[in-house]
Formats: structure tokens, sequence, C-alpha cells
């Protein structure tokens, strides 16, 4: 893998081999303008096919783990420690992709009709990204993953996620500015699954329901602080990146992320057994057999090519 000229990681994932992080479940830094900053300006493309990598991740999602193209790994620490990092930062382009949406409405550069389907599956691929950070066990996120937060500050929080500022209204008010008159129902229901996954995935969690930060004895930091700490922790740089490179960095995820779901399963054995009831729930269930899927909607949206639903393909 050669760095390109702003340090952005974003050669395209080789079929059919792992290519992420020098080795499988490896890591790898995430670079994003600041929030609020424009796309970085544009250089070459990188080299590959944008459609190829969502032909990929469309096998990947048929066959499962039939063909799985990574041997599975042996190490929990290391397989759900690769989650939760990945998988953030998987969502923190997702953010930054709805941010540009919603202001291109706000702006009037595009209308309600022409952003409502991308946010919606945008959204989705949040939820999925939810459930695949909190799929791991209980007792490992609680010596693992929560004691590594609390290193980082005792009142570390998910609220202090820069690319989730400018969206979380979006969120909170389950309404988008400017979609008065259009038919907003898809996203809509992506947000109420959303808000369902990320109550469940709490329950599952945090079994006495209290967060680092309601259980801090400090105050958190200010916020642009907060923001530097969020980014350090998942391994996230700030610098010009030209769109491209940003969706580059994105497909190399979710390839990997597949691939990964494809070898191991979304659960542990026997752990996906006792779940609080919100992950019970059927909209639930379809999300977690149906997550590669996901990925690909977004893969597709975020590279500007039709979705299988746009292209008259039911699933």
């Amino acid at each position: 893998m050669k760095p390109a000229g702003s340090g952005a990681l974003c050669d395209l994932p080789a079929h059919g081999r792992w290519d992420f992080g020098g080795f499988a479940y490896g890591l790898e830094p995430l670079i994003l303008p600041a929030v609020g900053d424009p796309d970085g300006p544009a250089g070459a493309v990188p080299a590959g096919d944008y459609a190829e990598i969502c032909r990929r991740l469309g096998a990947l999602a048929e066959s499962g783990p039939l063909t799985p193209e990574v041997a599975p790994c042996d190490s929990p620490d290391e397989l759900f420690w690769f989650r939760w990092i990945t998988g953030h930062q998987v969502c923190f382009v997702v953010w930054r992709l709805i941010a540009q949406l919603v202001d291109d409405l706000n702006q009037g550069r595009r209308s309600a009709d022409e952003v409502l389907s991308p946010i919606s599956h945008y959204v989705d691929g949040y939820s999925a990204m939810l459930l695949y950070t909190g799929s791991c066990p209980p007792d490992l996120y609680n010596v693992l993953i929560r004691p590594s937060m609390r290193l980082r500050h005792r009142a570390f929080s998910g609220a202090w996620a820069p690319d989730y500022w400018p969206i979380r209204d979006l969120f909170r008010r389950r309404w988008l500015p400017g979609s008065i008159g259009t038919d907003a129902g898809k996203l809509l229901d992506a947000i109420a699954l959303l808000h369902l996954v990320h109550d469940g995935v709490a329950a599952r969690l945090v079994s006495n329901g209290r967060s680092l930060l309601r259980e801090a004895a400090v105050r958190g930091p200010g916020h642009r602080p907060a923001g530097l700490i969020y980014d350090s922790y998942f391994t996230t740089l700030r610098a010009p990146v030209p769109r491209h490179e940003v969706v580059a960095q994105l497909l190399r995820r979710l390839v990997a992320i597949a691939q990964d779901v494809a070898a191991n399963g979304l659960y542990a054995a026997g752990d996906a057994d006792d779940r609080p009831a919100e992950l019970q729930k059927a909209e639930v269930l379809k999300c977690e057999s149906g997550l590669v899927d996901i990925l690909l909607g977004v893969a597709q949206h975020a590279c500007d090519l039709p979705s299988r639903r746009e292209r008259g393909v039911n699933r």
C-alpha cells in the first residue's frame, strides 16, 4: 500500500485476500477533513474500480461464510478490538457523508427527494455498525474496551465524537429540515431502527446502565479537547482529504468488515442467545442478517453508484 499525498491509506483492496492494516484484523489510521471543512483539493483518483469493490461486497453478501476470504480470528481481544475501532471509523465517514447531504439540502444544492434515499441508507449503515461494534461479549467489553476508554478520560463519552455534532439534531428530532411535503417514511423508519439498536446494544454491554460520563467524579473537557481525545482514541487524524480518498478509506473498511463477518459471524458462539428485548425485534434481526448487504448500499451511495433497489433487484 502506498500512502496518497494526504497521507491517507486509500488504495482499493485487492480481490480475494485481506488487504487492510498489514495483517488480518489489523488497524489503519483514518484521515478526514476537519468537521465542517470542505473536502480537500482533488488529486489523482486511486487505482481500481469502485464498481468492482461494490461487486465484491455484493458477492460477500451473497456467499457469507461459505467462501470466506480470510481465516477466522483465534484471538477474541484482537477481533473485537478491530471491530471497535474500525466500526467506529466507518461511522465517522458515514456521519460526514450525511452532514454533507444535509448541508446540500439546506443550501439548495439538492432537493429533499435527492437526499432522502442516501441519508436513509447511511443511517441503516450506522445501525449496522452499532451492531458490529457492539457484538463483543459483555465480559470482554467490561475488561478490555470500557477500561481503555476510561484510561483516556474518566468521563469519556460518545457525545464527544466531532463528526456527530453537525447531525445530532437529525437523530434527536427525527426530522430533516427542508423535507416537508416529501415522503420521509424510509428515513423515519431508519432512525427508529437506529434508536432501537442503540438502546439494545447499551443494555447488552452496560449492565448497570451507567455510562463512563455518568459514573465519572470529574467533569468532561471542553468541546475542542473532547473532540481531540475522541479522535486520538479511534486513531483518526484531521487533514485536507479529497472526497475520492474519503470514499476509498471507507471502502477499505467495508471490505475488511465484510470479510470478518463472513469468517467469524457477527457474534461469538453462544453469545447471541441472551440478548435484550430490543435486539430480538424483527427489524433488528433483519439488520443483522443483512449487515453486509447494508454495507453494500452504503458503498454504492458513497461511490454514486445505483443501489440494488434502484436497479430493480429485490432482496
